[in-house]
């Protein structure tokens, strides 16, 4: 037998028990079992990132025509009667549908959406890691700016430093 017959045998008899095991999951669709605490914990987490529950999110064509939708609820993601656990997991039923190859799909992509963002663990480094962004990319402004945009570049950085200035007020104890 070569090496692949082999991996195929034995997957096959890792899948071959009468049906999904007690708690097991099918890939993009919701648990059967009962979620021990913890990952309930990390499902109600996950959850409250989602839009909330009764919403309505479409997948449109350029031309403005509904290709796909799929509805926020309670257990997560509805899709053609399927509920799904997250976002992506219905962005792979409606892939699918659309005939569309990809093996995996960013539900957040998929649907248009984008991630609301987390809290920072160190909010201190956070902005120290984007002023070190800002002035790498300020100084190559700079450098690359000709006589003619120069004084645009500048007024850009000026505007900036407003911003920063306007955020200082904020940061006021």
């Amino acid at each position: 037998m070569s090496k692949k017959q082999t991996k195929k045998t034995k997957a096959t008899k890792k899948t071959s028990s009468s049906g999904p095991a007690k708690g097991t999951k099918v890939r993009g669709v919701a648990k059967q079992a009962t979620a021990p605490a913890t990952e309930r914990a990390g499902t109600e987490a996950a959850a409250s990132r989602l839009p909330a529950v009764g919403t309505v999110i479409k997948k449109l064509d350029r031309y403005g025509a509904v290709r796909c939708q799929c509805t926020i609820t309670e257990d997560g993601v509805r899709y053609k009667s399927q509920n799904f656990r997250s976002l992506s997991g219905a962005a792979m039923a409606a892939a699918k549908d659309l005939h569309l190859t990809n093996k995996t799909q960013n539900g957040w992509t998929f649907w248009g959406l984008t991630k609301p963002a987390r809290k920072l663990d160190d909010p201190e480094h956070a902005l120290n890691k984007a002023s070190e962004r800002f002035q790498t990319l300020a100084a190559m402004a700079l450098k690359g700016a000709t006589a003619e945009n120069r004084a645009k570049v500048r007024a850009a950085i000026e505007g900036h430093g407003q911003v920063v200035e306007n955020l200082l007020g904020q940061a006021v104890p």
